[in-house]
């Protein structure tokens, strides 16, 4: 009994190890319109920086970013004195929101890049910039929820289950 319950334990922690490694996708971001701009995104956070914008114009900047795996995108854009008149991700476009606050898209998997569509206008008679921070939640699959709970079961099972005392005879 005491090697069916180590192996009904190994077994539950390698069906836990597989689960979490398949969670981890590759993630790239491509500054398309922005020479300028500085972009780092490790996957799951990140963002831009000195995106600029010319005085007395609206520009429209395009980032491309190839995500993987289902889940959330958060972008929070901010900036001292442009004002941001879309956001557009996924064929969803947000028109009068607010620089500062933080917008979430739902994410399709794909290996293509899909565009995330920045649309600011620059009211000064100076050039200004604004800044980005992006953040990703990957959402496991069913079968990684499936694989862990199973994990989960077979451990507490293994774990709760009686001794049958043995008899010894003489």
């Amino acid at each position: 009994m005491n090697k069916l319950k180590t192996l009904m334990i190994a077994a539950a922690t390698a069906a836990g190890a597989l689960t979490m490694a398949g969670t981890a996708q590759a993630t790239t971001v491509v500054c398309v319109d922005s020479a300028a701009a500085v972009c780092s995104f490790d996957g799951f956070g990140g963002g831009w920086n000195n995106v600029k914008v010319a005085k007395k114009s609206t520009a429209t900047q395009s980032f491309a970013l190839t995500l993987n795996a289902p889940g959330t995108l958060n972008v929070t854009i901010s900036s001292t004195y442009l004002d941001l008149i879309s956001l557009e991700f996924g064929g969803v476009k947000l028109t009068g929101i607010t620089k500062g606050d933080t917008y979430t898209f739902a994410v399709t998997p794909s290996n293509t890049p899909q565009l995330l569509t920045v649309v600011m206008k620059n009211p000064k008679t100076k050039d200004y910039g604004y800044s980005a921070q992006l953040d990703f939640a990957a959402v496991p699959e069913p079968a990684a929820w499936g694989l862990m709970i199973a994990g989960f079961g077979m451990a507490g099972g293994a774990l709760r289950r009686r001794r049958t005392p043995r008899v010894a005879i003489a």
